[in-house]
């Protein structure tokens, strides 16, 4: 019971970071959005491989570097992330941070159509009703906006295929995360060093931005730790319910601190995106209590 509610603790904590995450980015609000994704990757890769140094833990780095068949995922997924992570920060400062939050209101959906396509993984009746009523949401809200809602959709895909990516290959936590960073590193650093926006945003920089843009490493990591700790001490269907933590206080932020405008076409679409969940959430459930029963009578 401690291992379940210590998993429980750290996995809600993760959620809620990931969820006050906005806030973070908006303190850097009029630094250039690729400026700030550079920034992130690259401390990210500082603090994350620092970390591994320190738990003598390099090695494991250095094994997935060499191994072919974990870096034909491992490159896309690095890929993937990064993507993810600069649309993310400039919806948050572009007045979109209600739209991304859409995104990971879907992200349950989008792993869940990327199993029965990918892994040919079978599922009921109610989980297809959860991906029509998602379907909807997409079509309600594109027709409302007047245009297509890339910014829920791309950051769905990208966090989709990103954990789909990482799963294949096979690696998980602060290995995943160094071994990502150290791929796209480079570039961030080149971008730093030599893009004209660069030499802009380094100008300026006050002390805040730049400690904030040191720290981001660690703001990026970390979370991902408490998820690595608490997944491994929880049934999946409870962390699958708590991962609606980060997006509704994602709205929550975008409406009360944002002053973003929560009009009524955006309301349709999240009772649409929360009856698919809630629907899929209740087929998960269904799901696991079933394999458990079949497990029990084996």
């Amino acid at each position: 019971m401690k291992d379940h509610n210590a998993g429980l603790l750290s996995t809600l904590a993760c959620y809620t970071l990931w969820g006050l995450l906005p806030l973070y980015w908006h303190l850097l609000n009029g630094v250039d959005a690729i400026f700030i994704l550079a920034n992130r990757i690259l401390w990210s890769a500082v603090f994350t491989v620092g970390l591994l140094l320190v738990k003598k833990q390099f090695p494991e780095v250095k094994a997935v570097l060499r191994d072919g068949r974990k870096m034909r995922f491992m490159i896309p997924a690095a890929v993937a992330i990064t993507i993810n992570w600069g649309v993310y920060i400039w919806s948050v400062n572009s007045g979109h941070l209600l739209d991304a939050s859409l995104g990971y209101y879907l992200n349950p959906l989008v792993v869940f159509a990327i199993g029965i396509v990918m892994f040919r993984e079978t599922c009921g009746a109610i989980e297809w009703i959860a991906l029509a009523l998602a379907s909807i949401g997409v079509l309600v809200a594109t027709i409302a906006y007047g245009a297509f809602p890339w910014i829920a959709i791309v950051l769905a895909l990208s966090f989709g295929l990103y954990g789909t990516l990482k799963k294949l290959a096979g690696v998980g936590g602060l290995t995943s995360i160094a071994v990502e960073t150290l791929l796209v590193g480079p570039f961030a650093l080149a971008f730093i060093l030599f893009a004209p926006v660069s030499h802009a945003a380094v100008g300026a920089l006050n002390g805040l931005s730049l400690t904030l843009l040191v720290l981001s490493g660690a703001v990026t990591a970390t979370p991902l730790i408490l998820f690595t700790f608490g997944v491994n001490r929880l049934p999946f269907t409870t962390v699958g319910f708590l991962q609606y933590v980060s997006p509704t206080l994602q709205m929550l932020i975008g409406v009360l601190a944002l002053k973003e405008v929560l009009t009524s076409d955006r309301i349709v679409a999240f009772v649409f995106f929360g009856l698919a969940l809630v629907l899929y959430s209740i087929g998960v459930v269904r799901r696991a209590k079933m394999e458990h029963a079949v497990a029990e009578s084996l």
